[in-house]
């Protein structure tokens, strides 16, 4: 017995040692955090060879700004999202009727492991559309993201304007975000949300070419404006979003809803933990993205989620071809605040699991 736990605990601890040896993500082979990768690297001229012609995107000019301001006179045949309300194909409404798509932009960062205490405690699933910069932050979070459920998506590596950006600067946002969560996870994005919205026809032509389903919010009154906050205060924050919530409630709920909600610092994780049980005690269902649009395989590669169906939605396989930031939301604010990690260079992910594993065997082979 002895023997069996020495020889135990001896492969655990260097099980951990090689993982932490191992398993990582080098934060010097990606670009600058919070910055517009450049398009001149190898991966990103690869990545461009890889997906082949773009000159079939419409000629739609640049905007400006950060957020963009809405052009005057209108764009023909921009269907401009952020201006005018045009979704085209978007996904803008949960699937499932009577459902809340719940859904958490901006992550991962310090605040989000708090945030997946509650989740998990309460026995939600939740989409996070990821920044890039920040997974090869906390590579750890998103790990856990997955492990408990959760669907994962993308929301670009910097977080700037879609529409602002050339077609080559939208596939290195992109691909960079996916690399990171690939390294993370195993698992290829299917799934985005467009940096405030800002989504146009040119936009989603790069996003299809990519293999990515663009995934609004529903409308202004499904923006919990927690990005507003210390500006706004919290209990503004709840009175607004209830009344939304009784206004759906009131309707024939046939379609769930998409709500606009970050876990980008305390504040935004403190209000979303009193926004649920808002929704809850109205009886509406509590699910990610994939559990509402009924998808079986809610990633381009890596397999399936574990995601339990939704009522109402019957689950089926989609085929798709292969810092410093602002929040998602209708106006900038202030720049967040993110702890560095411990290691400047190097993260590591999946320690744990692995370690499990090791345990595992030392009881096989004792």
């Amino acid at each position: 017995m002895v023997k069996f736990f020495a020889s135990s605990l001896t492969v655990l601890v260097l099980t951990l040692a090689a993982v932490q040896a191992q398993t990582t993500i080098d934060i010097s082979k990606y670009p600058t955090i919070n910055q517009i990768p450049p398009i001149n690297s190898p991966e990103v001229q690869a990545w461009l060879k890889e997906l082949g012609d773009l000159s079939g995107a419409p000629s739609i000019p640049l905007h400006k700004g950060e957020p963009p301001s809405c052009p005057n006179p209108p764009i023909p045949n921009e269907c401009y999202w952020t201006c005018d309300g045009c979704a085209a194909d978007d996904i803008t409404a949960c699937a499932a009727p009577n459902t809340w798509g719940l859904t958490f932009d901006d992550g991962p960062s310090t605040a989000t492991p708090t945030l997946l205490n509650y989740l998990k405690t309460n026995k939600h699933s939740a989409t996070f559309f990821l920044i890039g910069s920040n997974v090869i932050q906390y590579p750890d979070t998103v790990k856990r993201e997955v492990t408990e459920g959760h669907h994962l998506a993308s929301h670009t590596w910097s977080h700037h304007a879609l529409t602002t950006l050339s077609n080559e600067q939208i596939v290195a946002e992109m691909k960079w975000t996916e690399k990171a969560v690939m390294e993370a996870t195993g698992l290829r994005l299917k799934y985005m949300r467009p940096p405030y919205g800002d989504i146009n026809n040119r936009v989603r032509y790069v996003l299809k070419k990519l293999g990515y389903i663009p995934v609004d919010w529903t409308g202004d009154a499904f923006d919990t404006n927690d990005w507003q906050m210390p500006t706004m205060a919290e209990a503004k924050v709840i009175a607004t979003f209830t009344k939304s919530l009784d206004a759906y409630v009131a309707s024939n709920k046939t379609k769930g809803f998409y709500c606009l909600e970050h876990d980008l610092n305390d504040l935004t994780v403190g209000v979303a933990q009193k926004l649920i049980p808002l929704g809850t005690a109205r009886k509406i269902n509590i699910a990610s993205v994939a559990q509402c649009e009924g998808d079986a395989q809610p990633y381009q590669l890596g397999g399936t989620a574990p995601m339990p169906s939704v009522s109402g939605v019957t689950p089926s396989v989609t085929a798709t071809s292969a810092g410093s930031v602002t929040p998602t939301g209708s106006s900038t604010v202030g720049t967040p605040t993110v702890a560095k990690p411990n290691n400047a260079n190097v993260q590591s992910v999946g320690a744990l699991s692995v370690a499990a594993a090791a345990l595992a065997a030392a009881v096989i082979f004792a």
